[in-house]
């Protein structure tokens, strides 16, 4: 169970503070081209354009809507050693609807990854300066700004199996009027590959997580499990997965709206990628959730639809 205390909140900020200063020491030391040691920056920008039956999926008055989303990332490596590896990155994106335009937000990312032989470290945030998750309904919604922190580990085992564990942090900070809402929460989620033929790759995956807010109303607990699968070959890329979860509110009380309240919810998701070009692919991808709930005003089935376009360059 997550508790909400000033020296967890000080710490994920001092942590985020820390990989801010070193991916930035370290791209900016990878940006001049007589950079010893470093690979050449290199860049990956994606455009994605969506539209969805259901812009806010268990949101009272959501709708039909269409929008963008938007990314670039910017990375450098290094090596350190034969066997090992160090890598940073910078990243920034956002989501623009064009009816629900108080759903509209941007975040900004760092990473780095420090591989050694079969392992690699990883070690990622997120922070977004403004969003509301749910524009069309008071109850649930309210502008915050938060932050997350992700902290994995991967593994090779042998030459066809690897497995992935990650452990995040998450804060949300909302306006004064709506502090009930502030939340702290932390996930663990694991994952294991199996590649049984070339270009094929199996995937089993599951997830814990609890969210501790300042009300109990909206304290709630989420467990999920996932199967899924990648094919691929030198222009095709075909990725199909489901999950299928729960979602509990566990202190609510009676009297509150989500007392006893309990989610139920699947989602299947299918992206297909083609290279058009070196540096240039196009991917087309699905989403279809469908949530059953003991409060019938959170039952939904949501359909969403991309398409979009991805550039990469750079590097060596």
């Amino acid at each position: 169970m997550v508790r909400r205390t000033t020296l967890a909140g000080g710490a994920l900020l001092a942590l985020l503070a820390l990989l801010a200063l070193l991916s930035l020491a370290l791209l900016g030391g990878a940006f001049p081209a007589a950079a010893k040691g470093w690979d050449p920056l290199d860049y990956t920008a994606r455009l994605s354009a969506f539209g969805t039956n259901d812009a806010f999926p268990g949101s009272v008055g959501s709708g039909p809507d269409q929008g963008v989303e938007p990314s670039i990332q910017l990375a450098s490596g290094r090596r350190l050693s034969p066997s090992t590896k160090l890598a940073v990155s910078a990243s920034a994106g956002g989501r623009v609807e064009q009816q629900f335009t108080r759903g509209n937000y941007g975040w900004l990312g760092l990473a780095s990854t420090l591989r050694r032989n079969r392992t690699t470290y990883t070690l990622e945030g997120q922070w977004t300066p403004k969003r509301n998750k749910f524009p069309t309904d008071p109850e649930e919604g309210g502008e915050f700004h938060g932050a997350s922190l992700t902290a994995g580990l991967r593994q090779a085992l042998g030459a066809r199996a690897r497995a992935r564990v990650e452990w995040t942090l998450d804060r949300e900070r909302f306006l004064p009027q709506v502090a009930s809402r502030d939340l702290d929460g932390q996930e663990l989620f694991a994952q294991s590959v199996f590649s049984p033929a070339k270009g094929l790759d199996l995937r089993g995956e599951g997830s814990v997580s609890h969210d501790q807010t300042a009300s109990r109303k909206y304290t709630k607990s989420t467990h999920w499990l996932g199967a899924g699968g990648v094919w691929s070959d030198s222009l095709w890329r075909a990725d199909l997965g489901m999950r299928s979860g729960v979602r509990r509110y566990t202190e609510a009380v009676s009297g509150d709206s989500n007392f006893k309240r309990r989610d139920q919810w699947i989602e299947l998701r299918f992206r297909l990628t083609r290279g058009l070009r070196p540096g240039l692919a196009v991917a087309a991808g699905a989403t279809l959730e469908d949530q059953t709930s003991s409060r019938i005003d959170r039952n939904f089935t949501a359909g969403t639809f991309t398409l979009g376009f991805e550039w990469s360059g750079g590097g060596k």
